[in-house]
């Protein structure tokens, strides 16, 4: 399953791996049914851990059953794939892994083709440090191969190395171990490049587990007291690069400053464990539901996260496994969760114990499980580390029986031995054509037929740059094939849409209003599923909001209606997410409800007073909208003033801060708007001889003529207006340009040179909603 990587489909690192591996399951697991009903040795052993993992299966079935979104929680979403469908499948697949693989010779084959594949993992996603375009998203400082998240390898090589260390020590030959030594090598060097802080911490953890495992109960003193000298050099290391954490040469290393330094996503985690918290003791018993936390999240939202960006404000997980687990499972799942690790723990010193396993084993066995429950504190599962985790499982449920190595097993008195058969049975032909056939039709009518559908989106997403009418054929063809996953299908086609609205593009197509309907049509349907995702109804109210001015007059109220009420829904289920305000603001002053617009924008400010872009957007709409200035004036320069500054996006912008804060009598506000001019766009020269001019009005002679200089290398035309100015005769940039013979084309100055309100209603316009949170956050 790791290697599997179609990029043809939205998700392609998730979303193909996990349909490949329903469909494997799907077609196999009714040849294993049949194949243990007939042989009763190739059935799944009796288990504490089997059994534990049984009961926390039943307990996030309750999960789902009383889910705030049960759909949600069975289906899951096509960037995590989360759903109890999903999980089931993991599930079939540990059970013929448990059937099937009885001892350690059986074991050992597969460990080594996992640790062949972990290699041909890190070695991709090593290369993508020398060619960052490898794979179909650019990679960033970190790197995360073909699993594309660089949490997921982290997590991913954890339990490959610690398979490696296994294998390592069970093996006699030099050559051997020298070939996993240097796939270590490989693998250790993916993992540090995906600078993930909670896979360091989980395999920090998990080597000091096994050091003190390995080193307390070796007979071998040789081995003790190099275990033990080699682990304590670790973090002695560790300590004193952590001392040097305020370095240059630490903080210039990305990979040492990820490791010592945790301040950055601190705080946003925190907000997020809070929530997660709160909602835990809201439904205590079976919690939010099996992948609902963003439901949970976005009616807690936490005003705060704003401050660090809109990327900090859609969560999907809590970024802790325990609450993770506590908010969306309840009581019922966080016990029958806790009970698998216990049972493990159990199984592996009690089979020590009995020598069915050795020490090697053992150590590993307790450590892994440790390395990722340490990482679970920091980060959340996924598929990469389910598929891992269950792996680790099934080699405990294994390892811990008598037949692993060949020894029998007294159970209730009585001993059975390995590959003890008992009676066999005759092929259940008609039991196994049955359970086939309706396995066959899921995986058709559940995976491959998903699958489609989200191929054929992304191609239509792919083809509008080239043709938006073959776009829109694709794009059509997919909506009519049945899939559980529409929530990137519905946010894909509606972003679209908002673009070419808003560029003007949509209205030059003859069938525009066909794929508005369509868009309509598929997101009622999502909607109806899923009422309580924030994100949703919110790029709903976004769409019609943008197509509204090609709507006819007539059928405008309807679909002025329609916004609103999907601004109101998405509100509702997320009251105080600021972002939703300043949209709802705009429609507002687009229709010329003027008041509405301020008063929606006053209740966002008042959610969290230390956001610039609150007060910026109230500022812009108090002055230009309702001709308040002086409480215009205040907010805007509050806007640049407050904790969360509000970034000027264009030369517009530093022109209203300018006339801000001339008003205001702010001259250290007015010197700041300096430095920034050269990082923005969209200004004409009219522009920055006004800001000039504020300047000049406000004894900034120097700041003014910086702004003047640098006005003259990008339009030469101005030269010859300003040269009176230049040389002395004029002392003002105005009666430089009245001295000037020739005619120019420069606006006069005017009393408030700000655009008018016609002309700033985009100015508040708020953000396009981050890609990233098609129902899942952002891809953290």
């Amino acid at each position: 399953m790791p290697l599997v990587f179609i990029p043809i489909v939205i998700f392609p690192f998730v979303f193909s791996k996990l349909i490949a591996f329903q469909i494997l399951i799907g077609i196999t697991f009714p040849a294993y049914l049949a194949l243990a009903w007939m042989e009763p040795r190739y059935r799944p052993p009796k288990s504490a851990l089997y059994t534990a993992i049984i009961a926390y299966f039943i307990a996030v079935g309750l999960s789902v059953a009383f889910s705030v979104d049960p759909v949600r929680s069975w289906w899951g979403n096509q960037e995590r794939m989360n759903g109890l469908f999903t999980l089931l499948h993991l599930f079939a697949w540990l059970t013929m892994a448990i059937g099937l693989l009885k001892t350690w010779t059986d074991w050992r084959r597969l460990l080594n083709y996992e640790v062949f594949l972990s290699v041909v993992m890190a070695v991709v996603a090593l290369l993508q440090k020398v060619v960052p375009n490898l794979l179909l998203f650019p990679a960033s400082g970190r790197v995360g191969g073909l699993l594309d998240n660089p949490i997921y390898m982290g997590a991913y090589q954890i339990f490959n190395l610690f398979f490696l260390v296994l294998l390592f020590l069970k093996t006699t030959s030099k050559k051997v171990r020298v070939i996993y030594m240097l796939a270590a090598l490989i693998d250790i060097s993916a993992f540090l490049a995906a600078q993930s802080r909670g896979a360091m911490l989980g395999l920090a953890a998990g080597i000091a587990v096994f050091v003190l495992y390995y080193g307390l109960f070796t007979d071998n003193r040789k081995a003790k007291w190099t275990i033990f000298s080699g682990g304590v050099g670790v973090f002695a290391a560790y300590g004193v690069i952590f001392l040097l954490r305020g370095t240059e040469f630490v903080m210039s290393n990305s990979i040492l400053n990820r490791l010592t330094n945790f301040s950055g996503a601190t705080t946003t985690r925190f907000i997020a464990w809070e929530i997660a918290w709160k909602g835990f003791l809201e439904r205590p018993l079976t919690g939010w539901g099996l992948d609902a936390f963003h439901i949970l999240f976005n009616i807690k939202y936490n005003p705060k996260s704003l401050e660090f960006g809109y990327y900090e404000t859609w969560f999907d997980r809590a970024h802790n496994t325990i609450l993770d687990v506590l908010s969306m499972t309840g009581l019922f799942g966080f016990v029958a969760w806790t009970s698998i690790f216990v049972a493990l723990f159990y199984l592996v010193w009690r089979a020590w114990k009995k020598g069915w396993i050795d020490l090697p084993i053992a150590a590993v066995l307790t450590a892994l499980p440790v390395a990722y429950f340490v990482q679970n504190l920091f980060v959340f599962d996924h598929p990469a580390a389910f598929s891992m985790s269950y792996l680790m499982y099934a080699l405990v449920i294994a390892a811990t029986c008598g037949e692993f190595v060949g020894k029998k097993e007294e159970v209730n008195g009585q001993k059975t031995g390995p590959r003890e058969t008992g009676e066999t049975r005759a092929v259940p032909w008609t039991g196994f054509i049955i359970v086939q056939i309706v396995m066959l039709f899921v995986v058709w009518q559940y995976s491959v037929l998903p699958f489609k559908a989200s191929m054929l989106a992304i191609r239509a997403n792919v083809l509008r740059g080239r043709s938006i009418e073959e776009s829109w054929k694709v794009m059509k063809s997919a909506g009519d094939i049945p899939t559980p996953y529409l929530d990137e299908q519905t946010f894909l086609l509606s972003r679209d849409l908002i673009g070419m609205a808003t560029n003007g593009q949509l209205a030059q197509l003859p069938y525009w209003r066909e794929m508005y309907d369509h868009a309509k049509k598929i997101t009622e349907t999502f909607v109806a599923q899923h009422p309580r995702n924030t994100h949703t109804h919110f790029i709903y109210a976004r769409l019609v909001n943008e197509v509204l001015p090609l709507i006819p007059p007539e059928e405008q109220a309807k679909e002025i209606a329609l916004a609103e009420r999907e601004y109101r829904a998405a509100i509702e289920t997320s009251p105080k997410r600021q972002q939703l305000y300043y949209s709802l603001s705009r429609m507002y002053s687009l229709l010329g409800r003027k008041e509405e617009s301020l008063d929606v924008l006053k209740q966002a400010l008042e959610f969290n007073r230390n956001i610039g872009e609150s007060w910026w957007y109230v500022g812009v709409t108090a002055w230009f909208d309702l001709g308040k200035p002086d409480e215009g004036a205040e907010a805007i320069l509050e806007a640049v003033k407050a904790k969360s500054k509000y970034p000027l996006r264009s030369v517009r912008d530093a022109l209203i801060l300018a006339q801000a804060a001339e008003m205001k009598n702010d001259p250290e506000t007015l010197k700041s708007v300096v430095p920034m001019l050269p990082t923005l766009g969209g200004g004409s020269s009219s522009m920055y001889l006004d800001i000039a001019r504020i300047m000049e009005r406000m004894g900034l002679l120097q700041e003014r003529n910086l702004i003047l200089n640098a006005l003259q290398q990008v339009d030469p035309s101005i030269a010859p207006k300003l040269d009176a100015l230049r040389k002395g005769n004029a002392t003002s940039i105005d009666a430089s340009i009245d001295m000037t013979p020739i005619a120019i084309e420069i606006n006069p100055p005017v009393e408030s040179s700000v655009p008018t309100s016609s002309t700033t209603s985009e100015t508040p316009a708020p953000p396009t909603a981050p890609v990233s949170n098609g129902g899942s956050g952002p891809r953290r």
